[in-house]
């Protein structure tokens, strides 16, 4: 009996050694630390762990999925296009798991859009224009489920720019190979923007991306308004510190 109670008060021991409660929340909330810090590396790395403990954890998937785009793009401002495109492909596939485990959920096409967006622009041709369509019927079923949400108008705006130049060539290569065009407009592109504005006037991303619309266009007073509202917002994510970067870049460009 005693060998019995010693052999169980050894397990118990190692037991309490080695399994931590919580330790997947405790890797989220490292990881939120790292992901305020903008640090998108970091905060990859701790909710990887995080997803390795709870791998169907809905919180656990958004932030990965999220993370994955983030660092993506990070280092495609960068110019490091390798790394980039390893972390969008990640992405992509997070976000397709996200979906098919949580299809009830808005976010789960938003970030669909976003990766299917991002994963686009390594690509060319056919590949490109399929994505694009990808994009934009996930960014509308994420608006049809939760019209509240501004990062699918932002999505749309950038998809109804980059749709509206493509050339005639592109536009018969998608209606003739895969069955659709990507439809879209300059100004479907400026109504989409200006939605995601209405919903919440400081979303630097809104207006830069606004201000391309409109370079789009060549309407260089409206252009240079959106680059000084970007110029005067505070900046809430990493994407708005390059935005910044972009902006200034540009202002000093049309000011000359």
């Amino acid at each position: 009996m005693q060998i019995k109670i010693i052999y169980l008060a050894f397990h118990l021991m190692l037991a309490a050694v080695f399994y931590k409660p919580g330790a997947g929340s405790d890797y989220m909330h490292e990881g939120d630390v790292y992901h305020e810090k903008y640090d998108n590396i970091n905060a990859v790395k701790c909710y990887e762990t995080a997803f390795k403990i709870s791998p169907d954890d809905y919180q656990v998937m958004t932030k990965l999925t999220l993370a994955y785009d983030d660092a993506g793009e990070e280092m495609f401002e960068l110019n490091n296009h390798d790394a980039a495109e390893a972390y969008i492909n990640k992405a992509v596939t997070a976000a397709e798991l996200l979906q098919s485990k949580y299809p009830d959920s808005a976010l789960s096409y938003t970030y669909l859009a976003l990766s299917y967006g991002n994963l686009a622009m390594f690509k060319g041709g056919r590949e490109k224009i399929k994505y694009a369509l990808k994009v934009k019927l996930n960014a509308e079923k994420a608006i049809q489920m939760n019209p509240g949400n501004v990062f699918p108008y932002i999505i749309l705006g950038i998809y109804n720019r980059e749709a509206a130049n493509l050339n005639w060539f592109e536009k018969l290569f998608a209606k003739s190979f895969l069955g659709g065009v990507p439809e879209g407009t300059y100004e479907e592109s400026i109504r989409m923007f200006q939605k995601a504005l209405a919903l919440d006037n400081n979303l630097i991303a809104a207006y830069y991306n606004l201000s391309k619309t409109y370079d789009k266009l060549g309407d260089s007073k409206d252009e240079i308004n959106c680059l000084n509202k970007v110029m005067q917002l505070p900046v809430r994510n990493f994407r708005d510190k390059y935005s910044k970067i972009k902006a200034a870049k540009k202002l000093v460009e049309l000011k000359n």
